[in-house]
């Protein structure tokens, strides 16, 4: 069991990382980020070292998603529209409901001022989180079978 949990969760990880490092490099020449990031004093600029190594921060961020859809992997994967079931608990929960004031939360629209970011950086930020994780749920829906055997003794059982 622990070596069907171990590859759940690698798979997941690694769609992350693909589909964060993919849409990133997309996103930022589509709406040409670097460019925005001169006049923006609370973002670092694209040629930082640390901005530079996202994608390896992201393994971690995968292996969280990846425990977290380990939990919850028998309520939604193989059930029908399974990946919008995941990317509206990303939506939800890590987007716009996130108890931090992070971009397009609730809590930011409470808390924060209007701020003068740029409109790229604004709509292209957010377009770039809901299509990156469409993408991840989408591929994960698709990609990653649930390690379990209890859903297919639960169908037996209905038949």
């Amino acid at each position: 069991m622990f070596k069907k949990n171990f590859k759940f969760i690698i798979k997941v990880m690694l769609i992350h990382v693909i589909t964060y490092t993919v849409c990133g490099i997309i996103f930022s020449m589509l709406f040409k980020y670097q460019s925005s990031l001169v006049n923006t004093e609370h973002m670092r600029d694209m040629n930082n070292i640390i901005v530079q190594l996202a994608p390896v921060f992201q393994i971690f961020r995968g292996l969280l998603f990846g425990l977290i859809l380990l939990l919850i992997q028998n309520s939604v994967l193989g059930k029908p529209y399974s990946f919008l079931k995941i990317w509206f608990v990303i939506i939800v929960i890590g987007i716009f409901n996130t108890p931090a004031t992070s971009p397009f939360s609730i809590e930011e629209l409470i808390y924060y001022k209007s701020s003068a970011l740029a409109w790229n950086l604004e709509f292209g930020g957010l377009l770039e989180i809901l299509i990156q994780t469409f993408l991840f749920s989408f591929c994960v829906s698709k990609l990653v079978k649930p390690t379990s055997s209890s859903k297919n003794s639960s169908n037996k059982s209905c038949n």
